[in-house]
């Protein structure tokens, strides 16, 4: 329960977490580009669209990932941080505005005060990880990466990819897709940084499908320039696409590296009926096999 360990839990914070308002789309041709941002909006897999109100889950770190440095260096030591740390669960609930809340429960009470300082650091970089990966996910995955096909934007058709410009704020925004309208790279711009996510998907009958994304954030002064790649197993609950195991990697400042492995299990998940009333269907799901498109 080191500063290196507490340092590998508190930054994995994924970036760019942008919401989507807007900027114009002048000139001729608005109708058509309406009508790309119309096809963009329904060529991605959206869990709101497809029914989804909230779901709970429970996930289990991979310590042996995260200690693989310490299990090298000094076996038994880390064993026993191992046997600890296994005994600590994380239940998450995502709301049905996407707000996260990480809850923590441990197997038994830390050994000394030692420990109990340890956990207290892990809980706080855990809901710290998982709160901001989901503010990248929910983007790709329950609402839309686009803007409202009536907000003002300005769409570019540039030969076999688009590039899509507004301003968030004082930000600036850039997105590039291909001609089928797969993003590969959003771009943001502001006074305080600039950063850069580049997505990955798979092409299923139900949309674009968030797989894999690398992330860059660069402060304009100052600490916290991070490098981010990540990777994402799904499984099917209830009808619905969720994730199943997320990896992670990075370097922070470019000396200090970080990974993680969680796996989602014990999913509950409350689905909108036809009849529009909430529908609530319990799996107890143990790592199901992956997403097949």
């Amino acid at each position: 329960m080191n500063q290196s360990m507490k340092l590998r839990l508190s930054l994995l914070i994924l970036i760019c977490g942008c919401g989507l308002a807007a900027a114009p789309a002048h000139g001729k041709g608005r109708a058509d580009k309406q009508a790309i941002i119309a096809q963009a909006r329904q060529a991605y897999y959206s869990l709101s669209r497809f029914g989804l109100i909230e779901f709970q889950s429970n996930i289990q770190p991979n310590w042996e990932v995260v200690l693989k440095d310490e299990l090298a260096a000094n076996p038994s030591a880390a064993q026993e941080s191992l046997r600890l740390l296994n005994g600590l669960h994380f239940p998450i609930r995502l709301d049905p505005k996407g707000n996260v809340k990480v809850d923590h429960i441990a197997d038994f009470p830390p050994p000394n005060e030692k420990v109990a300082a340890g956990f207290k650091q892990i809980y706080g970089g855990m809901e710290q990880a998982v709160s901001g990966f989901f503010e990248t996910w929910n983007l790709f995955m329950l609402n839309s990466p686009f803007p409202e096909v009536d907000s003002e934007y300005q769409l570019e058709d540039l030969g076999g990819q688009y590039r899509l410009s507004y301003q968030e704020g004082a930000a600036d925004v850039v997105t590039t897709m291909t001609g089928d309208l797969a993003i590969t790279e959003i771009k943001v711009s502001a006074t305080e940084f600039k950063s850069s996510i580049k997505p990955h998907f798979m092409k299923t009958e139900k949309g674009y499908v968030l797989t894999a994304y690398e992330g860059n954030y660069q402060p304009v002064t100052g600490p916290g320039a991070t490098r981010l790649n990540v990777q994402l197993d799904y499984q099917e609950v209830n009808g619905l696409q969720l994730p199943r195991k997320l990896h992670l990697d990075g370097v922070y400042e470019g000396r200090n590296p970080f990974e993680m492995e969680l796996l989602f299990s014990k999913y509950q998940v409350k689905t909108r009926a036809r009849s529009n009333e909430p529908v609530v269907k319990t799996l107890f799901l143990n790592f199901a096999e992956p997403m097949r498109g």
